[in-house]
């Protein structure tokens, strides 16, 4: 029974330090310029997904969900305080687009690693769940962007002039922003969340 209790504490305390040094680093990557966001036309592309994904691969889908949804909660309220792009103004204002995106990238890169790890190698499923987390945080983004604020103000701070047309500056923005942030993540992930996961599964064992 003590060794037991022992253990669930060692568990538990591994969790809560992981997930403060994520929130941190996340904290720091939006302060410090360059480290987060670089800018890349009238968006930025992030490196604080990768971040996001770790979380939810290294540990667990609920632990990704908390270090995007904080991660969206910032972005959430810098686009009233430091707009990170020209167009963060216009659409990060919302909620939905802001956090709900960041928060289904690390719990659905969680879920992913867990169902990917019982076929492949975990190199390998860590690869997968990390490129379809960016992928989600960037489509939902750019799709409700594209549904919600189809209006000039936004056409115009995406650079949709001279007869460009918002989808276009959208699909662009695929080509600019979300491929790299994936194969960026898809690469860069595995070598962070390795030996965080071989730590975590030791504790649970």
């Amino acid at each position: 029974m003590i060794i037991g209790g022992f253990i669930m504490t060692r568990h538990k305390t591994f969790r809560l330090v992981v997930d403060a040094l994520m929130m941190a680093i996340v904290l720091l990557q939006n302060i410090v310029p360059f480290l987060g966001y670089i800018p890349l036309g009238p968006f930025s592309m992030t490196l604080i997904g990768l971040t996001v994904i770790v979380a939810g691969i290294a540990l667990e889908p609920r632990d990704g969900a908390l270090i995007g949804g904080f991660w969206g909660l910032i972005t959430f309220v810098r686009a009233f305080t430091s707009p990170t792009s020209p167009v963060a103004p216009y659409v990060f204002t919302n909620p939905l687009v802001a956090i709900l995106p960041r928060l289904l990238m690390g719990l659905i890169a969680g879920y992913l690693y867990r169902w990917a790890r019982q076929r492949w190698s975990s190199t390998n499923a860590m690869r997968l769940a990390a490129g379809v987390g960016a992928l989600i945080n960037s489509c939902l983004v750019l799709g409700m962007i594209y549904i919600f604020y189809q209006t000039p103000q936004v056409a115009h701070a995406m650079g949709a002039t001279g007869g460009k047309t918002l989808g276009y500056v959208l699909m662009l923005s695929v080509l600019t922003n979300a491929i790299p942030e994936l194969l960026l993540d898809s690469l860069v992930a595995p070598l962070i969340a390795r030996p965080l996961r071989h730590k975590w599964d030791c504790l649970k064992a």
